[in-house]
């Protein structure tokens, strides 16, 4: 089945509701918002318990419970962290971003109220404000989960590659392969919240032969990939052991071991020659 007839038949079944969290949370909030409404008259300090979550929806990534913990730290020398960022929907205050910080408040048993400040926007603007939030704390998102945030917004249907790009920080070129992967994929696209798995699910699909700058997006999207996976295993510890980092390259790679080393040269600085340095 080419990737053209995957699409076909999933669109026979559009009148058949997709089950997908962000998209359920998305309209059911919806269904209580007001845009417009006046913040004036909002509390400029809410009770931990009142700050609710949908982390399906605002949270690009996983919680990072040495990050909580650090923050658990600071709250007991400083009584609070910086305000958290909610967006009022009815009622409700719903937190977009702040979602270690408010972690780190129900583990240091926080019960007074602590600072929110609220987002006036759309929903559908609130939803893009939580990756461009994550994207400048002092705990940035790595590469696997800024493409994970980016695969959840294309998921949703509701955003320009432009906006993707802007709130997720990855480039457009990865964005029309996701979005390709969903039009090749159907509704079974919608059975991954992860673009890893959503990606080697399209990789075996039929598609078009990837042209030159399709094949860089793929090239660049796999090494990050890899890059991201050695750094949660080695952190720093290779680029500051270059001579065992060599040594296990070499036992990892063996016999294309050269191929590697010839590959590595498009990647090396050019070294200016000593003696014309000198003039």
């Amino acid at each position: 089945m080419t990737a053209t007839s995957t699409a076909a038949s999933a669109h026979e079944h559009d009148d058949e509701p997709i089950w997908f969290p962000a998209k359920e949370t998305l309209d059911e909030l919806k269904k209580d918002f007001v845009s417009g409404q006046a913040l004036s008259d909002l509390p400029p300090e809410l009770p931990v318990s009142q700050i609710i979550e949908h982390p399906e929806l605002f949270q690009p990534r996983e919680l990072d419970e040495r990050h909580i913990h650090e923050l658990r730290r600071a709250i007991r020398v400083d009584g609070v962290l910086d305000a958290v960022t909610v967006i009022q929907v009815g009622g409700k205050a719903i937190l977009i971003d702040g979602h270690h910080r408010r972690a780190s408040y129900k583990l240091a048993n926080v019960t007074k109220p602590v600072p929110v400040q609220y987002f006036q926007g759309s929903l559908e603007e609130a939803v893009l404000e939580a990756g461009k939030a994550n994207s400048k704390t002092k705990l940035p998102m790595i590469t696997s989960e800024r493409q994970n945030y980016a695969w959840r917004l294309v998921l949703l249907g509701t955003y320009s590659k432009k906006q993707v790009r802007d709130a997720s920080g990855i480039s457009d070129g990865q964005v029309a392969i996701m979005r390709r992967a969903i039009n090749a994929l159907g509704e079974e696209a919608y059975n991954f919240d992860d673009w890893r798995r959503a990606r080697d699910a399209f990789n075996k699909r039929e598609r078009e032969p990837l042209d030159d700058e399709q094949m860089e997006q793929w090239l660049e999207s796999q090494a990050n990939d890899y890059a991201d996976r050695m750094s949660r295993e080695f952190g720093k510890k290779l680029p500051q052991n270059t001579t065992i980092a060599a040594r296990a390259l070499d036992i990892y790679f063996g016999r294309r071991l050269p191929e590697l080393v010839i590959a590595l040269q498009e990647y090396l600085p050019e070294i200016e020659d000593d003696d014309e340095a000198d003039f």
